[in-house]
Parts: structure tokens; C-alpha cells; sequence
């Protein structure tokens, strides 16, 4: 026999679930189109990867042509995240955590399932599922 109680309390646990999931960041995104082709150079593709582990522990990761940033910190922001990174010119340096720099990356979702990195639209290439596993 289910009492008022019981019944409230189920009304509570079912309208505090949020109503849809936070867009995820994780993939591969390009500025454009003809950036996600599976090509070598400096293009706009971007790797984002929150899960990222190296040799089992946590290693979130934003990496671009030459710009490999280990994720330090992540600050929610709205429906977004502000991430204070890390950041490598050369993959080597990653590894070593040599010649790092520190930059300030900002995530939003965008329309139509994209994403914006610092303000900007990038639509998705793959999904992480779809990736390689990392380095």
C-alpha cells in the first residue's frame, strides 16, 4: 500500500532528474567540414577527450595540430565548462610536462549539435566512441 509519503517522495526523486543529459564535449570537432578529413597538417581538428586516461589515472586532454593540453582543472559554466589547461607544442614535451604553457579553454554547446571552443562553432568529426584509443 503505497502512502502519501511514499508518493511524494517518489514525486520528488522523479522531478529533480535533470530533463535531458549535458551535451558531451568528448570527440572530434572541425571548423569545418573539409578539417575532418583524416589528413596531416595544421587544420582546425580538435580532440577532446574529459575521460582520458594514461597509465590508469585520470589525463583529460584537448589536443589540436601542435597544441596538446592536459586538462588541469574543470569549472562548469552555465551549460558549459571552462577548462584551465596545460598546454605542449610538441608531444614529447606532454609526456615530459616540459615547455608547457598555461591557457584558459572555454566549452559551449552550440546549435544544430555542435560545439563552440573559445566562442567559435565546431561541428562534429567523430564521436570518441569512434576514435582510436588515445596515445
Amino acid at each position: 500500500m503505497r502512502t502519501p509519503l511514499m508518493i511524494a517522495a517518489g514525486f520528488v526523486l522523479v522531478t529533480s532528474q535533470p530533463m535531458h543529459a549535458a551535451q558531451s564535449f568528448d570527440g572530434l570537432w572541425a571548423a569545418t567540414k573539409q578539417d575532418c578529413r583524416d589528413k596531416e597538417g595544421a587544420d582546425s581538428k580538435t580532440m577532446i577527450d574529459l575521460e582520458n586516461v594514461i597509465n590508469g589515472k585520470p589525463a583529460p586532454l584537448v589536443d589540436q595540430y601542435e597544441n596538446h593540453c592536459r586538462v588541469d582543472r574543470k569549472i562548469p559554466a552555465g551549460d558549459g565548462l571552462v577548462l584551465s589547461t596545460t598546454c605542449f607544442e610538441f608531444w614529447d614535451d606532454y609526456k615530459k610536462n616540459a615547455n608547457g604553457r598555461k591557457v584558459t579553454i572555454k566549452l559551449a554547446p552550440g546549435a544544430g549539435g555542435t560545439i563552440k571552443i573559445d566562442g567559435k562553432p565546431y561541428l562534429l568529426c567523430k564521436r570518441k566512441d569512434q576514435l582510436p584509443t588515445a596515445r
